[in-house]
């Protein structure tokens, strides 16, 4: 089945693009277009099945192009899609012969395919037709994972010969040239904690939306081709034929890094970091710019905020000085035995110090190190304390910076160093850190793990003793705060609904809706016409 979505808001056709495997669930996304206008145009060329259409747009409006459609000889089925505030004209949309409409706050994937699969009892394909269209797909599909299987290959060495790349560039139209070869890697940041926001089983839509994204974003961009190389590694081999500037080189390069991260933060919400080689004269020296991006993650390790490492040859030391580290672990144990916990905290302070400017112990040996500490001050901890769980190992394992391992075991250090005092002070310490940790970062991804961690309580415990000390529990309070920051911005009504929830991090617009008319009543739309006056 042909689909084509119509929508002035970039933001909503991407979103329709990358939310799912549309091939995968037996349809075709053929086109798209911002306006009325665009649409018609695009319709005799495409011939679509079915149409996503919005309501309110420039230049000519849905309601509009269905009524042209009425004197046209398109059998095109159209969904229309509309505001809270718009039921009205969808009304009227229905009467011009839109078969279905969703209301855009409630986009999701069961509410597009709960329409399409409506729609597909209403169609009365010709069978030759579908039967073209799928072959077609089939054809599209395999051509593209044959090419990403090839593109694996180059990078990690199994193709060897000039013969054999020149071959498979013209088979799979790669855009790839001679001389100046690049290979950038892309990790997602906090891997672990961006999968749970997928369904268990659909963690793999994450790097398909990467792709899909990328690849609409990037088309401009000549000679590029961009591949998953693993769930959470993204390869980019970029050449610069044409290019003989260093200066223009570097400026490009930085461009496209600056883009793709802006792209994937403002759609996915997502940071990344790029491990990039040093530029290499032939194509059959992929594997080697892929191994120099690669040798360069233990470079990105060391860095506080940095996203970006380049390689640079001699700069990967021989990471042996775990002997002298040994020496820092012993002093701070005979502190934490000898309950001097600011001492100890203060030598931990002094060992990243030295870890950081020495860069001479690497990540695996730090990450031991550092799992031995915690569990010397998990054993210092009262056995009545609530923190005798496995969170903070999980979080040190999972540290991708030498900074976030450094702050984790001055955390766990003050917590050890808090449950030497009043039990009630203590927790009420800690309840203070959540809450200023909440009004700090209402507009994230919040976890009752992520903020038992931050405290280094055991989930059950903290959820307990903040109901206790605050008479809410967690999560409605958090929700309860971002509904109180989201007022403003429903008062400057710049804004519409959608974009408010997610800026105060409502990870879907049904969660914000629910959320606010509990607390003041009403929905949030009709609260500002109410109460604000717009």
């Amino acid at each position: 089945m042909k689909i084509m979505i119509v929508d002035d808001e970039s933001f909503i056709r991407m979103n329709f693009k990358t939310f799912v495997d549309w091939k995968q669930h037996g349809y075709y996304l053929i086109g798209e277009a911002a306006n009325g206008k665009e649409a018609l145009e695009k319709m005799d060329e495409l011939h679509p099945d079915v149409v996503f259409l919005d309501i309110r747009m420039p230049l000519m409006d849905g309601l509009e192009v269905l009524r042209q459609l009425r004197h046209t000889k398109h059998s095109c089925k159209v969904i229309i899609l509309s505001s809270h505030n718009e039921f009205e004209y969808a009304q009227e949309a229905l009467r011009l012969g839109a078969c279905d409409y969703i209301h855009k706050p409630n986009l999701t994937q069961s509410a597009v395919f709960e329409a399409l699969k409506r729609v597909r009892t209403q169609l009365n394909h010709q069978p030759v037709g579908d039967h073209l269209v799928s072959l077609q797909q089939n054809v599209e599909k395999n051509r593209n994972e044959l090419k990403t299987l090839f593109l694996r290959d180059l990078a990690v060495g199994v193709v060897r010969h000039e013969w054999e790349i020149e071959q498979k560039t013209k088979l799979y139209d790669l855009k790839l040239k001679q001389p100046n070869v690049l290979c950038i890697v892309m990790l997602i940041d906090q891997y672990d904690k961006v999968k749970e926001r997928y369904n268990k089983g659909m963690e793999h839509l994450l790097g398909f939306s990467i792709l899909n994204i990328l690849q609409e974003v990037l088309n401009r961009y000549n000679e590029l081709e961009l591949f998953l190389m693993s769930p959470n590694e993204l390869v980019i081999i970029k050449t610069y034929s044409g290019m003989r500037s260093m200066n223009e080189i570097l400026e490009e390069r930085w461009g496209l890094i600056r883009k793709i991260e802006k792209t994937l933060k403002q759609f996915l919400n997502i940071q990344v970091s790029f491990l990039i080689s040093g530029l290499h004269a032939r194509l059959l020296d992929i594997p080697k710019a892929y191994h120099e991006a690669q040798e360069s993650a233990e470079m990105l390790f060391y860095e506080d905020r940095s996203n970006v490492v380049v390689y640079e040859p001699g700069s990967i030391k021989e990471l042996n000085d775990k002997a002298s580290f040994t020496l820092f672990e012993q002093r701070i144990r005979k502190e934490m035995d000898d309950k001097n916990v600011s001492s100890a905290i203060s030598i931990v302070h002094e060992m990243f110090a030295a870890i950081k400017e020495k860069r001479s112990l690497g990540r695996h040996a730090t990450l031991e190190m550092c799992v031995n500490l915690h569990c010397q001050i998990q054993s210092h901890m009262k056995e009545d304390s609530g923190e005798e769980d496995y969170n903070g190992m999980q979080e040190i394992m999972s540290a991708e910076r030498l900074e976030h391992l450094h702050l984790l075991l001055v955390q766990e250090l003050e917590s050890l160093q808090e449950s030497y005092t009043d039990a009630a002070t203590s927790t009420n310490y800690k309840i203070k850190r959540v809450i200023d940790y909440i009004h700090q970062n209402y507009n994230q991804d919040l976890t009752l793990n992520e903020l038992a961690g931050y405290v280094g309580l055991n989930n059950s415990y903290l959820s307990r003793i903040f109901k206790e000390q605050t008479g809410s529990m967690l999560i409605p309070y958090i929700n309860g705060h971002r509904v109180k920051k989201s007022l403003e911005l429903l008062k400057e009504g710049k804004l519409k609904t959608y974009e408010i929830a997610e800026k105060v991090g409502f990870n879907s617009i049904d969660n914000y809706y629910i959320s606010f008319k509990k607390i003041y009543g009403l929905p949030p739309n009709e609260y500002r016409k109410t109460s604000m006056g717009k």
